[in-house]
């Protein structure tokens, strides 16, 4: 069973900005990509999240799926990320 406790909630449909990637702040989608599980702080109006996951190029944006136990286990959600307007912009991506 997936423990959702250590997995903060989010606004669906809301864009969060990219804060920073492993650490860093990122100046391209190749900066998701160095390490198999990245960490992304997101924020938004009302909320800082740090996501953990694995990531998958997708043209010219990103795919993490979010994991449920620090960038390891279940998928909890996935987030498209594409650079827009000189930031990088996640947003939850829905499944189905």
């Amino acid at each position: 069973m997936s423990d959702h406790r250590r997995v903060d909630p989010v606004a669906s449909g809301c864009c969060y900005v990219v804060t920073s990637v492993n650490e860093r702040m990122p100046e391209s989608l190749d900066d998701f990509m160095m390490r198999p599980v990245v960490a992304v702080a997101i924020a938004s109006d009302h909320q800082v999240v740090t996501i953990h996951g694995s990531v998958r190029p997708n043209g010219d944006s990103i795919t993490v799926y979010e994991k449920d136990r620090g960038g390891v286990g279940k998928d909890v959600r996935t987030w498209r990320i594409q650079q827009q307007n000189g930031r990088f912009e996640a947003v939850q991506d829905a499944l189905y």
